[in-house]
């Protein structure tokens, strides 16, 4: 199941919102990862239960880094283990 997420950025030098549909806020984080001109992550808001994540000196160049070292199955494999945990403690 997709959420929709507002993710507050900086592009450009300026803030901006971004929207993406993903499984999780990890997910979220990656998608932002994946777009060039993202320059740095400030918060995210899952907008079903406007839940929010302040994200604070995250090194998004460090970041994509790593990312290039992590195949799209081992991500989603991940992904998924992370999501089934999280359901198992809200329930």
């Amino acid at each position: 199941m997709l959420d929709e997420y507002i993710v507050n950025v900086i592009i450009d030098g300026k803030d901006d919102k971004l929207k993406t549909y993903c499984s999780s806020i990890y997910s979220a984080i990656d998608t932002m990862i994946s777009i060039d001109m993202v320059e740095e992550i400030k918060s995210i808001t899952r907008i079903k239960d406007n839940k929010s994540w302040d994200i604070d000196n995250m090194n998004i160049v460090k970041l994509r880094e790593l990312r290039g070292y992590i195949s799209e199955i081992d991500l989603q494999d991940a992904f998924k283990i992370v999501e089934e945990k999280y359901n198992e403690v809200q329930h």
